[in-house]
């Protein structure tokens, strides 16, 4: 469905359904993928609810709660006790959080900010 370039890492966003495919047996296809291009590779799989389409994306880390319903319109809450989790949802100077809310807007117009609290 799409694909981004972010740092050291080809993120490739799939079809709702595909990700069995596209990963192969015990991940092989992109295992072969990232050995023949020289990159590390990570697929995300498209959802039309966009709070699971928002944990896909920041699989394999995890949120205790994804808020949509804030009192302000567009804003989207991560909520999470662990500051490691949060820390790396964020990036150095919100590189991975500008580049997540950059990736939900696309499909998600709607969606203004995305917020870790």
């Amino acid at each position: 469905r799409d694909f981004y370039d972010h740092n050291d890492r080809l993120v490739f966003i799939i079809e709702t359904g595909g990700l069995l495919r596209a990963l192969g047996k015990d991940g092989a296809n992109v295992k072969l993928l990232s050995e023949k291009l020289r990159r590390r590779l990570k697929v995300a799989e498209f959802n039309p609810d966009v709070k699971l389409f928002i944990r896909n994306l920041i699989h394999p880390l995890k949120v205790a709660k994804t808020d949509v319903d804030t009192p302000e319109p567009g804003i989207i809450t991560l909520s999470d006790e662990d500051t490691k989790t949060k820390g790396l949802i964020i990036g150095a100077k919100a590189q991975n959080l500008r580049f997540y809310e950059r990736v939900v807007q696309k499909y998600f117009p709607e969606v203004r900010e995305i917020r870790v609290v």
